[in-house]
């Protein structure tokens, strides 16, 4: 789906990859984050879709209990939709991506699958604001850590770090109504579009973004919070939305840039089950919901 030459400019938004913390926190409330690092910082994976390695943060590691990384198919989502794009013959000018690691780990991925990265053709880099971060309610009365520019020119992520963002996440309301969310997201895609008059913007943010950054920009009005919840549900990681700027309409929304990505759950295994006997199978049936008779 490449775009034509003479068409006006364009705006891809996409939502993260999966996260670390959605994936291994347990329902009991015991956080990935414990259970893969001991007392003074040791990381040692517990399965295999841990990521094998983890940025050192200035916040130190329990940063990552409000700043989760991808899990390796997260980062491996984003290759995926990046070698999509590139197939595609879709041209990115511009990255822009909210402060979440997640986020910024996505854009990472992107680039890599694409082909955009350090030593390649042609080079980008990202651009982080926190004005991109999700609807800040869902942070349930927390702020949440981002990274140090430092930290990730360290572990070599292209960000730009001559960029000013509209807002970091530390100046974001924590009791941010739904509509505020919408105009400061609505807000940003202006800001954003009046830098660049012409060339293909990608977006990167959470599952609220697609909605909120492309509503009010497309001539929608904000919508009620169950809707903006129903949009939430239905939009699944590496989801992407694509708006163009028609030249006498204004901007219109165009569908997804790509393919879906699409795979099913797997489950983590437990071989101690074949040591199971009838009568213990039927009591671990009845205590784990996800053991299946």
């Amino acid at each position: 789906m490449a775009f034509s030459e003479n068409s006006g400019r364009h705006l891809i938004v996409i939502r993260h990859g999966e996260r670390c913390d959605f994936v291994f926190n347990t329902p009991g409330g015991r956080s990935w984050v414990k259970r893969a690092f001991t007392d003074h910082g040791a990381y040692t994976p517990f399965d295999c879709n841990l990521p094998r390695n983890v940025p050192r943060r200035s916040d130190g590691h329990e940063g990552f209990e409000r700043d989760t990384p991808l899990t390796e198919m997260g980062y491996l989502q984003s290759k995926l939709i990046g070698r999509a794009m590139r197939d595609q013959g879709i041209q990115i000018d511009h990255i822009y991506t909210s402060s979440a690691l997640r986020c910024i780990q996505t854009g990472v991925g992107i680039i890599k699958g694409y082909g955009l990265g350090r030593g390649e053709n042609r080079e980008l880099t990202m651009n982080i604001d926190g004005g991109l971060y999700e609807w800040m309610q869902w942070c349930r009365g927390v702020k949440p850590s981002t990274m140090e520019h430092s930290d990730l020119l360290k572990i070599g992520y292209p960000i730009n770090t001559s960029y000013k963002p509209m807002a970091t996440v530390e100046e974001l309301r924590l009791d941010e109504t739904v509509p505020q969310y919408y105009q400061r997201s609505n807000s940003l895609v202006q800001r954003i579009l009046k830098k660049h008059a012409t060339g293909t913007i990608l977006v990167i943010g959470h599952a609220s973004t697609l909605e909120a950054c492309t509503r009010q920009l497309c001539g929608g009005e904000i919508r009620s919070n169950d809707d903006f919840f129903a949009m939430l549900r239905n939009t699944p990681y590496l989801a992407s939305i694509h708006a163009f700027e028609h030249p006498r309409r204004g901007w219109e929304l165009n569908g997804s840039v790509v393919p879906s990505l699409t795979h099913s759950n797997n489950y983590s295994f437990d071989p101690s089950i074949y040591k199971l006997e009838k009568d213990e199978i039927k009591k671990r049936a009845e205590k784990d919901f996800n053991f299946a008779l």
